[in-house]
């Protein structure tokens, strides 16, 4: 499905959102460096870094893949 100009606005509004949330998780895991919580950040900036990349992808390809 083509993006249309709602769409390119939800989808910039959602990778401010990621990165946002990319940005905290690494604070939270330079703050807690032990113990199972590390982990929990490791994998939330995981699936950050992974949110962040589909939606570039479907701004660059001007289609809704996310």
């Amino acid at each position: 499905m083509e993006l249309n100009k709602k769409h390119r606005e939800a989808l910039m509004s959602e990778l401010a959102k990621a990165k946002e949330d990319l940005r905290l998780n690494k604070q939270g895991r330079e703050i807690h460096t032990s113990g199972n919580i590390s982990h929990w950040f490791d994998i939330s900036i995981f699936l950050a870094t992974e949110r962040i990349s589909l939606i570039e992808k479907s701004i660059i390809d001007n289609e809704i893949d996310y």
